[in-house]
């Protein structure tokens, strides 16, 4: 397994990224399978080698709450590693996926051990506050449908060439659970989006054809009524 894919380890010197290396601890993650438990003690910094994760936490009355997508080339449960505080959200496999963990005590050391790592982890600690303010402020948005092109807008990735792709598109229901809506409402808003031309579904991901579109759909105040036939306010 190769650290150096994962930012934080880029500028480690060699020897020392042998050391870490000899740490690591890999696991095979089935679909649905739990990787860590909230509140669980903190064990060491969790890495995303392949796969799909989503952080998770539980309301009140029952229902799972999705927070942020974790992609391949992706750490969590820095935060645990930092404060030595219990883990603060479920880590739950969208599809199969391979997970190596750095023990506890051996990421501690390399988050402060070189300038470089220390603000390789500061960086990523900004991103990560950045992503939460946006992704609140998403929920924030009170039209459901309007949630989801929202999401769709975050989730897509410009490819060389222009095209915006959005890779490995979560299953209806786990959106839902990430927005806060049902699944019904995810299905109909993407079959919106596909019917008008605004996107393309390509196997397993969407090939967004008019991002402008898409980006107005998601920000612009129109009736629940024009969303439901077809926003002809927006054309």
């Amino acid at each position: 397994m190769d650290l150096r894919k994962f930012p934080l380890f880029a500028n480690l010197p060699e020897e020392e990224l042998k050391v870490t290396s000899s740490l690591l601890r890999v696991k095979n993650y089935s679909r649905r399978e739990i990787v860590c438990r909230k509140e669980e003690a903190a064990d060491g910094l969790y890495l995303l080698f392949s796969g799909s994760l989503q952080a998770v936490d539980i309301a009140e009355d029952g229902r799972e709450i999705g927070l942020n997508l974790i992609k391949p080339g992706s750490f969590f449960g820095e935060l645990s590693v930092i404060d030595g505080l219990p883990r603060s959200a479920h880590i739950v496999a969208l599809q199969p996926s391979v997970v190596g963990v750095i023990p506890q005590a051996a990421a501690r050391e390399t988050f402060y051990k070189l300038p470089a790592t220390a603000e390789a982890m500061m960086r990523h600690l900004t991103a990560l506050v950045r992503n939460l303010s946006t992704f609140r402020a998403l929920l924030a948005i009170p039209n459901a449908q309007q949630r989801v092109y929202a999401l769709l807008m975050q989730l897509g990735q410009q490819m060389p060439g222009g095209l915006v792709v959005i890779q490995n598109l979560p299953k209806q229901q786990e959106i839902a659970i990430m927005i806060n809506t049902s699944r019904e409402t995810v299905s109909r808003a993407i079959a919106h989006l596909v019917a008008i031309g605004v996107v393309e579904k390509d196997f397993k991901r969407l090939i967004v054809r008019d991002q402008n579109r898409l980006r107005r759909l998601a920000t612009q105040q129109v009736s629940g009524a024009a969303l439901r036939i077809g926003e002809p306010a927006l054309r």
